[in-house]
Protein backbone atom coordinates (compact mmCIF):
# COMPACT_ATOMS: atom_id res chain seq x y z
CA UNK A 1 0.00 0.00 0.00
CA UNK A 2 3.02 2.27 -0.40
CA UNK A 3 1.24 4.18 -3.16
CA UNK A 4 -0.92 5.78 -0.44
CA UNK A 5 1.99 6.98 1.69
CA UNK A 6 0.96 10.58 0.98
CA UNK A 7 -2.10 10.04 3.21
CA UNK A 8 0.20 9.94 6.22
CA UNK A 9 1.60 13.34 5.26
CA UNK A 10 -1.89 14.80 4.76
CA UNK A 11 -3.03 13.46 8.17
CA UNK A 12 0.09 14.90 9.81
CA UNK A 13 -0.43 18.27 8.09
CA UNK A 14 -4.09 18.38 9.14
CA UNK A 15 -3.44 17.41 12.75
CA UNK A 16 -0.57 19.88 13.10
CA UNK A 17 -2.62 22.67 11.50
CA UNK A 18 -5.53 22.14 13.93
CA UNK A 19 -3.18 22.17 16.93
CA UNK A 20 -1.31 25.30 15.82
CA UNK A 21 -4.49 27.20 14.94
CA UNK A 22 -5.96 26.39 18.38
CA UNK A 23 -2.83 27.83 20.01
CA UNK A 24 -2.77 30.86 17.71
CA UNK A 25 -6.45 31.62 18.38
CA UNK A 26 -5.71 31.97 22.08
CA UNK A 27 -2.97 34.43 21.09
CA UNK A 28 -5.43 36.34 18.81
CA UNK A 29 -3.37 35.43 15.71
CA UNK A 30 -5.34 34.88 12.44
CA UNK A 31 -5.76 31.25 11.28
CA UNK A 32 -4.06 32.06 7.95
CA UNK A 33 -0.78 32.75 9.74
CA UNK A 34 -1.21 29.49 11.65
CA UNK A 35 -1.56 27.58 8.38
CA UNK A 36 1.56 29.19 6.91
CA UNK A 37 3.48 28.49 10.13
CA UNK A 38 2.37 24.83 9.91
CA UNK A 39 3.98 24.60 6.49
CA UNK A 40 7.20 26.21 7.73
CA UNK A 41 7.36 23.84 10.70
CA UNK A 42 6.82 20.69 8.62
CA UNK A 43 8.83 21.81 5.56
CA UNK A 44 12.54 21.98 4.75
CA UNK A 45 13.09 25.03 6.96
CA UNK A 46 11.59 23.18 9.95
CA UNK A 47 11.67 19.50 10.86
CA UNK A 48 11.40 18.47 7.18
CA UNK A 49 8.91 15.59 7.40
CA UNK A 50 6.79 16.47 4.34
CA UNK A 51 8.36 15.41 1.05
CA UNK A 52 5.54 15.13 -1.49
CA UNK A 53 5.63 18.80 -2.47
CA UNK A 54 4.17 18.09 -5.93
CA UNK A 55 0.97 16.66 -4.46
CA UNK A 56 0.70 19.54 -1.98
CA UNK A 57 1.23 22.16 -4.70
CA UNK A 58 -1.43 20.49 -6.89
CA UNK A 59 -3.98 20.51 -4.06
CA UNK A 60 -3.02 24.10 -3.29
CA UNK A 61 -3.68 25.19 -6.87
CA UNK A 62 -7.09 23.55 -6.71
CA UNK A 63 -7.72 25.61 -3.58
CA UNK A 64 -6.91 28.84 -5.41
CA UNK A 65 -9.27 27.84 -8.24
CA UNK A 66 -12.14 27.17 -5.80
CA UNK A 67 -11.43 30.40 -3.88
CA UNK A 68 -11.59 32.54 -7.01
CA UNK A 69 -14.72 30.73 -8.19
CA UNK A 70 -16.62 31.48 -4.97
CA UNK A 71 -15.42 35.09 -4.96
CA UNK A 72 -16.61 35.40 -8.55
CA UNK A 73 -20.05 34.17 -7.40
CA UNK A 74 -20.29 37.30 -5.23
CA UNK A 75 -19.73 39.63 -8.21
CA UNK A 76 -21.66 40.20 -11.39
CA UNK A 77 -20.47 41.39 -14.77
CA UNK A 78 -21.98 44.78 -13.92
CA UNK A 79 -19.69 44.96 -10.88
CA UNK A 80 -16.73 44.21 -13.15
CA UNK A 81 -17.75 47.04 -15.49
CA UNK A 82 -17.58 49.42 -12.55
CA UNK A 83 -14.01 48.26 -11.95
CA UNK A 84 -12.89 48.68 -15.57
CA UNK A 85 -11.02 51.93 -14.83
CA UNK A 86 -9.10 50.30 -12.00
CA UNK A 87 -8.40 47.17 -14.08
CA UNK A 88 -7.32 48.86 -17.32
CA UNK A 89 -5.59 52.00 -15.99
CA UNK A 90 -4.60 51.07 -12.46
CA UNK A 91 -3.46 47.57 -13.40
CA UNK A 92 -1.29 48.70 -16.33
CA UNK A 93 0.32 51.58 -14.44
CA UNK A 94 0.96 49.42 -11.36
CA UNK A 95 2.63 46.60 -13.30
CA UNK A 96 4.81 48.91 -15.43
CA UNK A 97 5.99 51.29 -12.72
CA UNK A 98 6.49 48.58 -10.09
CA UNK A 99 8.46 46.47 -12.57
CA UNK A 100 10.67 49.40 -13.57
CA UNK A 101 11.27 50.55 -9.98
CA UNK A 102 12.20 47.10 -8.63
CA UNK A 103 14.35 46.39 -11.72
CA UNK A 104 16.40 49.52 -11.06
CA UNK A 105 16.71 48.77 -7.34
CA UNK A 106 17.70 45.14 -8.00
CA UNK A 107 20.42 46.12 -10.47
CA UNK A 108 21.78 48.87 -8.19
CA UNK A 109 21.65 46.72 -5.02
CA UNK A 110 23.40 43.70 -6.55
CA UNK A 111 26.11 45.97 -7.94
CA UNK A 112 26.54 47.59 -4.52
CA UNK A 113 27.10 44.28 -2.70
CA UNK A 114 29.49 43.00 -5.36
CA UNK A 115 27.18 40.41 -6.93
CA UNK A 116 26.30 42.20 -10.13
CA UNK A 117 23.56 40.78 -12.33
CA UNK A 118 22.72 41.38 -15.96
CA UNK A 119 20.19 43.95 -17.10
CA UNK A 120 17.89 41.20 -18.35
CA UNK A 121 17.97 39.48 -14.94
CA UNK A 122 17.15 42.71 -13.10
CA UNK A 123 14.24 43.42 -15.49
CA UNK A 124 13.00 39.88 -14.91
CA UNK A 125 13.14 40.32 -11.12
CA UNK A 126 11.28 43.62 -11.33
CA UNK A 127 8.32 42.29 -13.28
CA UNK A 128 8.26 38.93 -11.46
CA UNK A 129 7.91 40.83 -8.17
CA UNK A 130 5.30 43.25 -9.56
CA UNK A 131 2.38 40.81 -9.21
CA UNK A 132 0.58 40.26 -5.91
CA UNK A 133 -1.09 37.26 -4.31
CA UNK A 134 -4.68 36.90 -5.51
CA UNK A 135 -5.36 34.00 -3.14
CA UNK A 136 -4.05 35.64 0.03
CA UNK A 137 -5.45 39.13 -0.62
CA UNK A 138 -8.94 38.07 -1.61
CA UNK A 139 -9.17 35.42 1.12
CA UNK A 140 -8.24 37.85 3.90
CA UNK A 141 -10.30 40.76 2.54
CA UNK A 142 -13.31 38.45 2.19
CA UNK A 143 -12.92 37.10 5.73
CA UNK A 144 -12.70 40.67 7.05
CA UNK A 145 -15.77 41.80 5.01
CA UNK A 146 -13.57 44.39 3.26
CA UNK A 147 -13.80 43.23 -0.34
CA UNK A 148 -16.79 45.51 -0.98
CA UNK A 149 -15.04 48.51 0.57
CA UNK A 150 -13.20 51.00 -1.69
CA UNK A 151 -9.71 49.63 -0.95
CA UNK A 152 -11.00 46.06 -1.44
CA UNK A 153 -12.36 46.90 -4.88
CA UNK A 154 -9.12 48.62 -5.86
CA UNK A 155 -7.24 45.47 -4.82
CA UNK A 156 -9.64 43.25 -6.77
CA UNK A 157 -9.38 45.35 -9.94
CA UNK A 158 -5.57 45.40 -9.94
CA UNK A 159 -5.41 41.68 -9.12
CA UNK A 160 -7.67 40.89 -12.09
CA UNK A 161 -5.29 42.72 -14.42
CA UNK A 162 -2.27 41.03 -12.85
CA UNK A 163 -3.79 37.61 -13.56
CA UNK A 164 -4.37 38.69 -17.17
CA UNK A 165 -0.79 39.98 -17.39
CA UNK A 166 0.78 36.64 -16.43
CA UNK A 167 0.62 35.34 -20.01
CA UNK A 168 2.38 38.33 -21.66
CA UNK A 169 4.92 38.33 -18.82
CA UNK A 170 5.74 34.66 -19.44
CA UNK A 171 6.03 35.33 -23.19
CA UNK A 172 8.25 38.33 -22.45
CA UNK A 173 10.68 36.14 -20.52
CA UNK A 174 11.65 34.46 -23.80
CA UNK A 175 13.00 37.82 -25.01
CA UNK A 176 15.29 37.98 -21.94
CA UNK A 177 16.86 34.57 -22.67
CA UNK A 178 20.48 35.29 -23.67
CA UNK A 179 20.64 32.08 -25.73
CA UNK A 180 17.45 32.59 -27.76
CA UNK A 181 16.28 35.11 -30.32
CA UNK A 182 12.47 34.90 -30.59
CA UNK A 183 10.90 36.66 -33.54
CA UNK A 184 8.24 39.30 -33.03
CA UNK A 185 6.12 37.63 -35.70
CA UNK A 186 6.03 34.39 -33.69
CA UNK A 187 5.10 36.24 -30.50
CA UNK A 188 2.40 38.25 -32.31
CA UNK A 189 0.84 35.07 -33.67
CA UNK A 190 0.91 33.41 -30.27
CA UNK A 191 -0.66 36.39 -28.50
CA UNK A 192 -3.27 36.74 -31.24
CA UNK A 193 -4.19 33.07 -30.89
CA UNK A 194 -4.52 33.41 -27.12
CA UNK A 195 -6.73 36.50 -27.42
CA UNK A 196 -9.04 34.91 -30.00
CA UNK A 197 -9.26 31.59 -28.15
CA UNK A 198 -9.85 33.27 -24.79
CA UNK A 199 -12.54 35.54 -26.26
CA UNK A 200 -14.35 32.53 -27.69
CA UNK A 201 -14.20 30.73 -24.35
CA UNK A 202 -15.54 33.72 -22.40
CA UNK A 203 -18.40 34.20 -24.88
CA UNK A 204 -19.19 30.52 -24.48
CA UNK A 205 -19.26 30.98 -20.70
CA UNK A 206 -21.88 33.72 -21.01
CA UNK A 207 -24.09 31.73 -23.37
CA UNK A 208 -23.89 28.23 -21.90
CA UNK A 209 -23.09 28.42 -18.18
CA UNK A 210 -26.37 30.00 -16.96
CA UNK A 211 -28.30 27.27 -18.84
CA UNK A 212 -26.08 24.53 -17.38
CA UNK A 213 -26.58 25.85 -13.85
CA UNK A 214 -30.38 25.95 -14.25
CA UNK A 215 -30.45 22.37 -15.59
CA UNK A 216 -28.30 21.09 -12.71
CA UNK A 217 -30.35 22.93 -10.07
CA UNK A 218 -33.67 21.75 -11.57
CA UNK A 219 -32.77 18.09 -10.88
CA UNK A 220 -33.13 18.69 -7.10
CA UNK A 221 -30.44 16.14 -6.29
CA UNK A 222 -27.71 17.33 -3.94
CA UNK A 223 -25.21 14.81 -5.33
CA UNK A 224 -25.73 16.15 -8.85
CA UNK A 225 -25.43 19.74 -7.60
CA UNK A 226 -22.09 19.01 -5.89
CA UNK A 227 -20.62 17.21 -8.90
CA UNK A 228 -22.05 19.76 -11.34
CA UNK A 229 -20.63 22.71 -9.38
CA UNK A 230 -17.17 21.13 -9.32
CA UNK A 231 -17.36 20.31 -13.04
CA UNK A 232 -18.31 23.91 -13.88
CA UNK A 233 -15.58 25.33 -11.67
CA UNK A 234 -12.70 23.10 -12.76
CA UNK A 235 -13.97 22.84 -16.34
CA UNK A 236 -13.88 26.62 -16.72
CA UNK A 237 -10.41 26.72 -15.20
CA UNK A 238 -9.17 24.00 -17.56
CA UNK A 239 -10.58 25.68 -20.66
CA UNK A 240 -8.90 28.99 -19.86
CA UNK A 241 -5.62 27.16 -19.19
CA UNK A 242 -5.84 25.79 -22.74
CA UNK A 243 -5.88 29.40 -23.92
CA UNK A 244 -2.70 30.06 -21.96
CA UNK A 245 -4.45 31.99 -19.17
CA UNK A 246 -4.36 31.11 -15.48
CA UNK A 247 -6.65 28.50 -13.96
CA UNK A 248 -7.78 30.93 -11.28
CA UNK A 249 -8.83 33.59 -13.82
CA UNK A 250 -11.08 31.13 -15.63
CA UNK A 251 -12.82 30.03 -12.44
CA UNK A 252 -13.28 33.67 -11.39
CA UNK A 253 -14.93 34.60 -14.71
CA UNK A 254 -17.15 31.51 -14.51
CA UNK A 255 -18.23 32.52 -11.02
CA UNK A 256 -19.12 36.04 -12.20
CA UNK A 257 -21.20 34.67 -15.09
CA UNK A 258 -23.10 32.35 -12.72
CA UNK A 259 -23.60 35.20 -10.21
CA UNK A 260 -26.32 36.64 -12.46
CA UNK A 261 -28.44 33.47 -12.09
CA UNK A 262 -30.94 32.71 -9.32
CA UNK A 263 -29.10 29.50 -8.48
CA UNK A 264 -25.77 31.14 -7.64
CA UNK A 265 -26.35 30.90 -3.87
CA UNK A 266 -26.90 27.12 -4.15
CA UNK A 267 -23.63 26.72 -6.04
CA UNK A 268 -21.80 28.85 -3.47
CA UNK A 269 -23.09 26.79 -0.51
CA UNK A 270 -22.10 23.58 -2.31
CA UNK A 271 -18.55 24.73 -3.05
CA UNK A 272 -17.79 26.32 0.35
CA UNK A 273 -16.59 23.18 2.24
CA UNK A 274 -14.25 22.19 -0.58
CA UNK A 275 -12.95 25.75 -0.87
CA UNK A 276 -12.09 26.00 2.83
CA UNK A 277 -10.23 22.68 2.80
CA UNK A 278 -8.20 23.30 -0.36
CA UNK A 279 -7.38 26.95 0.35
CA UNK A 280 -6.08 25.88 3.77
CA UNK A 281 -3.70 23.54 1.95
CA UNK A 282 -2.63 26.45 -0.24
CA UNK A 283 -1.54 28.51 2.76
CA UNK A 284 0.27 25.50 4.21
CA UNK A 285 2.06 25.02 0.87
CA UNK A 286 3.36 28.62 1.10
CA UNK A 287 5.19 27.68 4.30
CA UNK A 288 6.44 24.41 2.79
CA UNK A 289 8.15 26.36 -0.01
CA UNK A 290 10.43 28.19 2.42
CA UNK A 291 13.83 26.45 2.17
CA UNK A 292 16.58 28.73 3.44
CA UNK A 293 19.30 28.63 6.05
CA UNK A 294 18.52 30.61 9.18
CA UNK A 295 21.71 32.62 8.72
CA UNK A 296 20.42 33.91 5.35
CA UNK A 297 16.90 34.69 6.55
CA UNK A 298 17.61 38.23 7.89
CA UNK A 299 19.13 39.19 4.53
CA UNK A 300 16.10 37.92 2.59
CA UNK A 301 13.75 39.54 5.12
CA UNK A 302 15.47 42.90 4.52
CA UNK A 303 15.01 42.59 0.75
CA UNK A 304 11.39 41.54 1.29
CA UNK A 305 10.84 44.65 3.43
CA UNK A 306 12.16 46.89 0.64
CA UNK A 307 9.87 45.18 -1.89
CA UNK A 308 6.88 45.62 0.44
CA UNK A 309 7.63 49.33 0.86
CA UNK A 310 8.16 49.97 -2.87
CA UNK A 311 5.09 48.03 -4.01
CA UNK A 312 2.86 49.42 -1.29
CA UNK A 313 3.92 53.00 -2.04
CA UNK A 314 3.45 52.63 -5.81
CA UNK A 315 0.01 51.01 -5.44
CA UNK A 316 -1.02 53.85 -3.11
CA UNK A 317 0.17 56.42 -5.69
CA UNK A 318 -1.75 54.63 -8.47
CA UNK A 319 -4.87 54.66 -6.30
CA UNK A 320 -4.43 58.38 -5.63
CA UNK A 321 -4.07 59.08 -9.35
CA UNK A 322 -7.34 57.22 -9.90
CA UNK A 323 -8.98 59.71 -7.53
CA UNK A 324 -9.24 57.79 -4.27
CA UNK A 325 -8.59 59.29 -0.86
CA UNK A 326 -5.21 59.00 0.83
CA UNK A 327 -6.60 56.72 3.56
CA UNK A 328 -8.15 54.31 1.05
CA UNK A 329 -5.00 54.39 -1.09
CA UNK A 330 -2.75 53.50 1.85
CA UNK A 331 -4.96 50.52 2.73
CA UNK A 332 -4.95 49.34 -0.89
CA UNK A 333 -1.17 49.67 -1.00
CA UNK A 334 -0.73 47.56 2.13
CA UNK A 335 -3.10 44.90 0.78
CA UNK A 336 -1.16 44.52 -2.51
CA UNK A 337 2.39 45.01 -1.23
CA UNK A 338 3.29 41.30 -1.17
CA UNK A 339 4.56 39.15 -4.06
CA UNK A 340 2.07 36.65 -5.48
CA UNK A 341 1.86 32.93 -6.09
CA UNK A 342 2.17 33.42 -9.86
CA UNK A 343 5.66 34.76 -9.24
CA UNK A 344 6.62 31.14 -8.52
CA UNK A 345 5.56 30.30 -12.09
CA UNK A 346 7.53 33.25 -13.47
CA UNK A 347 10.58 32.26 -11.39
CA UNK A 348 10.51 28.71 -12.80
CA UNK A 349 10.15 30.10 -16.33
CA UNK A 350 13.09 32.44 -15.76
CA UNK A 351 15.23 29.52 -14.54
CA UNK A 352 14.32 27.37 -17.57
CA UNK A 353 15.17 30.23 -19.94
CA UNK A 354 18.56 30.84 -18.27
CA UNK A 355 17.59 34.37 -17.27
CA UNK A 356 18.50 33.61 -13.64
CA UNK A 357 20.58 30.90 -12.00
CA UNK A 358 19.55 28.47 -9.26
CA UNK A 359 20.95 30.68 -6.47
CA UNK A 360 18.82 33.64 -7.53
CA UNK A 361 15.85 31.29 -7.97
CA UNK A 362 16.07 30.05 -4.37
CA UNK A 363 16.48 33.64 -3.11
CA UNK A 364 13.36 34.65 -5.06
CA UNK A 365 11.32 31.87 -3.46
CA UNK A 366 12.44 32.89 0.02
CA UNK A 367 11.62 36.58 -0.57
CA UNK A 368 8.20 35.73 -2.04
CA UNK A 369 7.28 33.52 0.92
CA UNK A 370 8.43 36.11 3.48
CA UNK A 371 6.21 38.79 1.91
CA UNK A 372 3.27 36.37 1.91
CA UNK A 373 3.77 35.50 5.57
CA UNK A 374 3.52 39.11 6.75
CA UNK A 375 0.53 39.97 4.51
CA UNK A 376 -2.26 38.92 6.95
CA UNK A 377 -0.78 41.16 9.64
CA UNK A 378 -0.35 44.06 7.19
CA UNK A 379 -3.96 43.89 6.02
CA UNK A 380 -5.14 43.65 9.63
CA UNK A 381 -3.29 46.79 10.75
CA UNK A 382 -3.92 48.72 7.51
CA UNK A 383 -7.12 50.54 8.65
CA UNK A 384 -5.58 51.84 11.87
CA UNK A 385 -2.26 52.64 10.16
CA UNK A 386 -4.00 54.60 7.40
CA UNK A 387 -6.17 56.34 9.98
CA UNK A 388 -3.08 57.60 11.81
CA UNK A 389 -0.82 58.34 8.83
CA UNK A 390 -3.27 59.91 6.35
CA UNK A 391 -3.76 63.15 8.35
CA UNK A 392 0.01 63.52 8.79
CA UNK A 393 0.53 63.28 5.01
CA UNK A 394 -2.34 65.58 4.14
CA UNK A 395 0.02 68.45 3.32
CA UNK A 396 1.47 66.57 0.31
CA UNK A 397 -0.21 67.82 -2.91
CA UNK A 398 -0.61 64.36 -4.41
CA UNK A 399 -4.04 64.66 -5.95
CA UNK A 400 -6.61 67.40 -5.71
CA UNK A 401 -9.71 65.64 -4.40
CA UNK A 402 -12.20 67.82 -6.23
CA UNK A 403 -10.46 68.25 -9.60
CA UNK A 404 -11.95 65.27 -11.49
CA UNK A 405 -15.47 66.20 -10.37
CA UNK A 406 -15.32 69.94 -11.01
CA UNK A 407 -17.17 69.63 -14.29
CA UNK A 408 -20.17 67.88 -12.72
CA UNK A 409 -21.84 69.83 -9.90
CA UNK A 410 -25.04 69.09 -8.00
CA UNK A 411 -28.12 70.86 -9.33
CA UNK A 412 -28.85 74.23 -7.70
CA UNK A 413 -32.16 72.89 -6.40
CA UNK A 414 -30.31 70.11 -4.61
CA UNK A 415 -28.03 72.39 -2.57
CA UNK A 416 -29.01 72.45 1.12
CA UNK A 417 -29.00 75.79 2.93
CA UNK A 418 -28.26 76.26 6.62
CA UNK A 419 -31.43 76.08 8.70
CA UNK A 420 -33.28 73.85 6.22
CA UNK A 421 -34.56 70.55 7.57
CA UNK A 422 -32.55 67.81 5.98
CA UNK A 423 -30.68 64.56 6.56
CA UNK A 424 -27.08 63.82 5.65
CA UNK A 425 -26.43 60.33 4.27
CA UNK A 426 -22.94 58.86 4.55
CA UNK A 427 -22.58 56.25 1.83
CA UNK A 428 -24.81 55.70 -1.20
CA UNK A 429 -24.92 51.95 -1.62
CA UNK A 430 -28.16 49.97 -1.62
CA UNK A 431 -29.10 51.07 1.92
CA UNK A 432 -28.24 54.72 1.28
CA UNK A 433 -30.20 54.82 -1.97
CA UNK A 434 -33.23 53.24 -0.31
CA UNK A 435 -33.17 55.83 2.48
CA UNK A 436 -32.77 58.61 -0.11
CA UNK A 437 -35.75 57.31 -2.09
CA UNK A 438 -37.99 57.42 1.01
CA UNK A 439 -36.78 60.89 1.97
CA UNK A 440 -37.48 62.11 -1.56
CA UNK A 441 -40.97 60.56 -1.53
CA UNK A 442 -41.77 62.28 1.80
CA UNK A 443 -40.39 65.67 0.66
CA UNK A 444 -37.50 65.71 3.14
CA UNK A 445 -34.30 67.24 1.78
CA UNK A 446 -31.05 65.31 2.02
CA UNK A 447 -27.40 65.44 1.04
CA UNK A 448 -25.04 62.53 0.42
CA UNK A 449 -21.33 61.96 1.04
CA UNK A 450 -19.77 59.11 -0.95
CA UNK A 451 -16.17 57.95 -1.42
CA UNK A 452 -16.69 56.14 -4.75
CA UNK A 453 -15.90 58.70 -7.48
CA UNK A 454 -17.56 56.74 -10.28
CA UNK A 455 -20.77 56.45 -8.27
CA UNK A 456 -20.64 60.17 -7.45
CA UNK A 457 -20.30 61.05 -11.14
CA UNK A 458 -23.18 58.78 -12.13
CA UNK A 459 -25.52 60.03 -9.40
CA UNK A 460 -24.73 63.71 -10.01
CA UNK A 461 -25.81 63.28 -13.61
CA UNK A 462 -29.15 62.08 -12.25
CA UNK A 463 -29.44 65.23 -10.13
CA UNK A 464 -28.65 63.68 -6.75
CA UNK A 465 -27.25 66.08 -4.09
CA UNK A 466 -24.12 63.97 -3.71
CA UNK A 467 -20.59 65.03 -2.82
CA UNK A 468 -17.30 63.20 -3.09
CA UNK A 469 -15.25 62.81 0.07
CA UNK A 470 -14.08 60.66 2.96
CA UNK A 471 -16.30 60.75 6.05
CA UNK A 472 -13.16 60.66 8.22
CA UNK A 473 -12.17 64.11 6.92
CA UNK A 474 -13.78 67.15 8.56
CA UNK A 475 -13.77 69.22 5.35
CA UNK A 476 -15.70 66.48 3.53
CA UNK A 477 -18.37 66.41 6.23
CA UNK A 478 -18.72 70.19 6.02
CA UNK A 479 -18.93 70.07 2.21
CA UNK A 480 -21.92 67.70 2.46
CA UNK A 481 -23.68 69.95 4.99
CA UNK A 482 -23.33 67.60 7.95
CA UNK A 483 -22.75 70.61 10.24
CA UNK A 484 -26.35 71.79 9.85
CA UNK A 485 -28.16 68.47 9.28
CA UNK A 486 -30.98 67.43 11.62
CA UNK A 487 -29.98 63.77 11.23
CA UNK A 488 -27.01 61.82 9.91
CA UNK A 489 -27.29 58.26 8.60
CA UNK A 490 -24.12 56.16 8.28
CA UNK A 491 -24.92 53.27 5.93
CA UNK A 492 -21.32 52.30 5.10
CA UNK A 493 -19.55 49.02 5.91
CA UNK A 494 -16.08 50.35 6.75
CA UNK A 495 -15.75 49.70 10.50
CA UNK A 496 -12.79 52.04 10.93
CA UNK A 497 -14.52 54.87 9.07
CA UNK A 498 -17.68 54.47 11.15
CA UNK A 499 -15.82 54.44 14.46
CA UNK A 500 -13.70 57.45 13.52
CA UNK A 501 -16.39 59.57 11.87
CA UNK A 502 -19.05 59.47 14.63
CA UNK A 503 -17.03 61.62 17.09
CA UNK A 504 -16.11 63.96 14.22
CA UNK A 505 -19.79 64.36 13.30
CA UNK A 506 -20.50 65.14 16.95
CA UNK A 507 -17.82 67.84 16.87
CA UNK A 508 -19.23 69.63 13.81
CA UNK A 509 -22.87 69.05 14.78
CA UNK A 510 -23.48 68.17 18.48
CA UNK A 511 -27.29 68.12 18.07
CA UNK A 512 -27.46 65.75 15.10
CA UNK A 513 -29.49 62.54 15.41
CA UNK A 514 -27.01 59.86 14.31
CA UNK A 515 -28.23 56.53 12.94
CA UNK A 516 -25.57 53.89 12.29
CA UNK A 517 -25.75 50.64 10.38
CA UNK A 518 -23.90 47.61 11.78
CA UNK A 519 -23.76 44.10 10.38
CA UNK A 520 -23.22 42.33 13.72
CA UNK A 521 -24.12 42.80 17.38
CA UNK A 522 -20.59 42.69 18.77
CA UNK A 523 -19.90 46.37 17.97
CA UNK A 524 -23.07 47.93 19.42
CA UNK A 525 -21.49 49.10 22.68
CA UNK A 526 -18.55 50.61 20.83
CA UNK A 527 -20.81 52.55 18.44
CA UNK A 528 -23.07 53.88 21.20
CA UNK A 529 -19.99 54.89 23.19
CA UNK A 530 -18.66 56.74 20.13
CA UNK A 531 -21.82 58.89 20.05
CA UNK A 532 -24.46 57.10 17.94
CA UNK A 533 -28.11 57.64 18.89
CA UNK A 534 -29.41 54.50 17.18
CA UNK A 535 -27.53 51.42 15.94
CA UNK A 536 -29.46 49.30 13.41
CA UNK A 537 -28.03 45.77 13.28
CA UNK A 538 -28.65 43.88 10.05
CA UNK A 539 -28.76 40.36 11.47
CA UNK A 540 -30.92 41.48 14.39
CA UNK A 541 -33.43 43.32 12.20
CA UNK A 542 -33.58 40.35 9.83
CA UNK A 543 -34.78 38.10 12.66
CA UNK A 544 -37.45 40.69 13.58
CA UNK A 545 -38.68 40.81 9.98
CA UNK A 546 -38.86 37.01 9.87
CA UNK A 547 -41.08 36.63 12.93
CA UNK A 548 -43.16 39.67 11.91
CA UNK A 549 -43.93 38.09 8.53
CA UNK A 550 -44.70 34.79 10.25
CA UNK A 551 -47.13 36.39 12.73
CA UNK A 552 -48.72 38.36 9.91
CA UNK A 553 -49.25 35.10 8.00
CA UNK A 554 -51.02 33.69 11.07
CA UNK A 555 -53.29 36.81 11.05
CA UNK A 556 -52.02 38.09 14.39
CA UNK A 557 -53.24 41.62 15.21
CA UNK A 558 -50.84 44.22 13.69
CA UNK A 559 -50.66 46.15 16.98
CA UNK A 560 -49.57 43.01 18.81
CA UNK A 561 -46.87 42.44 16.16
CA UNK A 562 -45.58 45.99 16.72
CA UNK A 563 -45.56 45.40 20.48
CA UNK A 564 -43.53 42.23 20.02
CA UNK A 565 -41.09 44.07 17.78
CA UNK A 566 -40.53 46.71 20.46
CA UNK A 567 -40.15 44.10 23.20
CA UNK A 568 -37.61 42.14 21.17
CA UNK A 569 -35.65 45.26 20.32
CA UNK A 570 -35.66 46.46 23.92
CA UNK A 571 -35.03 43.20 25.76
CA UNK A 572 -33.17 40.91 23.37
CA UNK A 573 -30.66 43.52 22.33
CA UNK A 574 -29.62 43.75 25.99
CA UNK A 575 -29.19 39.98 26.09
CA UNK A 576 -27.12 39.92 22.89
CA UNK A 577 -24.98 42.81 24.07
CA UNK A 578 -24.41 41.07 27.42
CA UNK A 579 -23.51 37.78 25.71
CA UNK A 580 -21.10 39.57 23.36
CA UNK A 581 -19.27 40.98 26.39
CA UNK A 582 -19.02 37.51 27.94
CA UNK A 583 -17.66 36.01 24.73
Amino acid sequence: MHEFDFLGELVLIGAMAVAIILIFQRMKIPPVIGLIFTGILLGPSGIGVVYDEKLISTLAELGVVLLLFTIGLEFSLDDLKRLKRVVLIGGVVQIVFTGMAISFLAFWFMQAIGHGISTSASVFLGFAFSVSSTAICLKILTDRDELDLPHGRIALGILIFQDLAIVPLIIGISFLNPEAAPSFEMVFRKVGFIVLFASGIFMGFRLLMPKMVRIIASLHAREVLVIGALVICFGAAYLTSLAGLSLALGSFVAGMVIASTDESHQISLTIDPFREAFTSIFFISVGLLLDVKMIDLPFFALIALVVLLVKGLLVAIVSLVLGNSLRVSLMAGMALAQIGEFSFVLAESGLRNNVINDEVFQAMLAIIVVTMIVTPAMIAIAPRFAEQVAPALGFIPLVSPDAPLASVKPADSAIICAGEIHAALIGFGVNGQNVAAVLHATNISYSVLEIDRELVRAMRRKGEPIYYGDCMERKSLLRAGVDHARAVVLSISDKTAIRKSIPMIRQVNPKAFIVVRSRTLDRIDELYAAGADVVVTEKFETSIQIFSQLLNHFTVDPELILQQQEIIRRECEKIFRHSSKLS
